[in-house]
């Protein structure tokens, strides 16, 4: 397992915000297949449609906070590039791990694809093709030690994908809410029991106004509690996987999920934040319904397009248990897009590509407020985001290109995940103790059994 890589130059504090993807054989919302989209709201034409003698490519991605640029610059690729490649482009936000393994089954996937998850899941089932053959010297000198990141863009020492942005995590929270409840806008909570007195304080002054303290979007017990719970965990030193040891331990990851759940028996919570997806959970902050909760920097484009709203919100580092003793991850750094292994021009999604991971893409992406960008190179070329409230998400010490725990990297579980287990308890529907005993066994036998079958390296970081 490659060392922790920090990434926090000064070129990069320069220049830096967010996510992105390209392909076309593979948050946070959208529809496909029942529910995909492109960014003119109408269904993508598949590659090996008519057209001449024009190579068609079709893209998807799960992201949606930048369809406009996204859509902008493959245009621009589609009218510019002198090899006669046509790429479509869809947006798929709902049902994308379901839909990119089925078309891969009925042998109808995407050319190219953005990597929701690490590379492991995909390049351990042949989903995606590595690119080493199409890398040259002066490519892997641009992108440096961002490249050979193993499960990250590289596994079993293979080249997968390109890095080109990352998003930071923070607090985000209504200043103009503070000032109602008689906080202070200027002095954000910086552990989890100042953030429980915040949220009870908010919701006993203002929930008669429809206003609550905190929110979660414990309709999907991974899309709200990576964003959340794991990033307060990882910067205090709480994590649930020990990379010195090798091993799942809970035991201090369950007195994080506990202060939220002291926030939901408090009352503090949103109303019905068991059924909150997080597109409702924007709404409702964007008309000033509810003071805090935790998020990437892509909320910043959210909140310009997506849901504008006049409200005085900013974000903050996120609060810990006791302190500032760990590092938080960085969002999708490392990894964007991959080429399906049933892509029938590879050489043609190649040239994509690299249109979607060059210099003018990324420095774009990030000035625009789309995405922090992890490639030091490139990241010095860039001016600051004028986005409003991007300065929140500016890279500091603590954010970091973390490994990625088994989980992550293809380890399979059987059953109910630590999230979905996690998030019934933060609801008050199970209990803490035994939930914790269980996933260290349930997760510590399937890595031994992974890791003894050979489906899985062990993953230890030094």
């Amino acid at each position: 397992m490659k060392k922790l890589l920090t990434v926090t130059t000064a070129a990069m504090m320069a220049a830096a915000l967010a996510m992105a993807g390209c392909g076309s054989p593979e948050a946070d919302q959208g529809q496909g297949a029942g529910g995909s989209q492109n960014a003119q709201g109408t269904q993508a034409q598949g590659a090996g449609g008519s057209g001449g003698d024009k190579i068609k490519l079709v893209y998807w991605s799960n992201q949606r906070h930048d369809m406009e640029y996204v859509q902008k610059k493959i245009d621009e690729f589609n009218s510019t590039n002198d090899k006669n490649i046509e790429v479509s482009y869809e947006v798929m936000t709902e049902n994308y791990d379901n839909n990119l393994e089925l078309s891969f089954q009925s042998n109808q996937a995407p050319d190219i694809f953005r990597a929701k998850s690490e590379i492991a899941p995909y390049a351990s089932k042949d989903m995606i093709i590595p690119i080493d053959d199409f890398l040259t010297d002066q490519d892997r000198e641009r992108f440096g030690d961002t490249l050979g990141i193993e499960n990250i863009n590289v596994y079993k020492g293979k080249t997968y994908s390109l890095p080109q942005f990352g998003n930071t995590y923070r607090l985000i929270y209504n200043k103009d809410i503070f000032e109602k409840a008689g906080l202070d806008p200027e002095a954000p909570p910086k552990t989890m029991a100042e953030v429980r007195e915040y949220a009870k304080i908010i919701t006993e002054k203002l929930s008669g106004e429809g206003i609550y303290g905190f929110a979660m979007n414990l309709k999907n017990g991974y899309s709200s509690m990576y964003r959340s719970v794991d990033e307060v965990a990882r910067l205090s030193d709480m994590f649930y996987y020990d990379f010195k040891e090798g091993k799942y331990n809970f035991d201090q990851y369950a007195k994080v999920v506990q202060a939220f759940a002291d926030m939901y028996q408090d009352g503090s919570f949103f109303p019905g934040t068991e059924s909150l997806d997080i597109d409702p959970l924007r709404a409702q902050f964007a008309l000033g319904n509810i003071g805090m909760y935790m998020s990437g920097y892509w909320e910043v484009s959210v909140y310009d397009s997506q849901f504008p709203t006049e409200q005085n919100w900013y974000a903050c580092q996120l609060p810990t248990i006791d302190g500032v003793k760990g590092v938080n991850t960085m969002n999708a750094a490392g990894r964007s897009f991959v080429i399906s292994s049933q892509c029938k021009h590879p050489e043609a999604a190649w040239e994509f590509m690299q249109f979607m991971c060059s210099e003018d893409y990324m420095i774009g992406y990030h000035e625009q407020g789309y995405g922090i960008i992890v490639v030091p190179s490139v990241a010095q070329k860039a001016q600051p985001s004028k986005q409003y409230a991007s300065e929140c998400f500016t890279l500091t010490e603590t954010d970091t290109i973390a490994p990625l725990a088994p989980e992550m990297a293809g380890l399979v579980i059987e059953g109910k995940t630590f999230y979905d287990a996690y998030a019934a308890v933060i609801l008050g529907q199970d209990d803490l103790g035994a939930v914790t005993a269980q996933m260290n066994q349930v997760y510590n036998q399937a890595l031994e059994s992974a890791i003894e079958a050979g489906t899985l390296d062990p993953i230890i970081a030094k």
